[in-house]
């Protein structure tokens, strides 16, 4: 028996909170060199938002990349 009304599972960000994480992302610089980077994550109403920062170590620039995607997307 739940507390919550019917289709609400009590995960809900709004109900559950916000996830934070930590994860990686392989990504591109100016310059063309690739990397593995690592990203802050957060979770919130069915999206995943990330931001990473980084300075290159080929070309010294320092840069970041932000974007999100959906975790329940399998593709």
């Amino acid at each position: 028996m739940s507390n919550y009304p019917p289709g609400v599972t009590g995960f809900e960000p709004q109900i559950a909170g916000y996830a934070e994480s930590e994860g990686t992302q392989e990504l591109d610089c100016d310059c063309g060199h690739t990397m593995e980077v690592g990203t802050s994550e957060e979770y919130s109403h069915g999206t995943v938002t990330w931001l990473a920062e980084w300075t290159c170590p080929n070309c010294n620039q320092s840069n970041s990349q932000e974007g999100w995607y959906d975790p329940n997307d399998n593709n």
